[in-house]
């Protein structure tokens, strides 16, 4: 469906959309910091045997669930936000109908 709905965002949910944008950056840098330190410990210090037995015993299925598991983190938090947003008083009615298309969504 897609909430796209003609709406002129107030102070809240400006709050809330920088919060989700803040959420989203977070979450990139943690996959990403997952994903270098892995290679860190693979290659850093280790010569060609040290690093051909950190390869064969890392379990990579396992770093990628890993780096992966921020994103279902992500979307929990994004649903909390904009339940709260949708229920905050004060919001005009379009602001409140995209919060709650939002919402279901996730």
């Amino acid at each position: 469906m897609g909430c796209a709905i003609g709406v002129q965002f107030g102070n809240d949910s400006q709050a809330a959309i920088a919060e989700i944008r803040r959420l989203e950056q977070m979450a990139n840098a943690l996959s990403a910091v997952t994903g270098l330190a892995t290679m860190i410990d693979i290659f850093a210090r280790n010569g060609p045997i040290g690093t051909s037995y950190k390869v064969a015993s890392t379990d990579f299925s396992l770093m990628a669930s890993a780096m992966k598991a921020s994103s279902p983190i992500l979307v929990r938090r994004v649903e909390d936000i904009a339940m709260r947003a949708a229920m905050k008083p004060g919001l005009s009615y379009e602001e409140t109908q995209f919060w709650r298309c939002l919402y279901r969504e996730l």
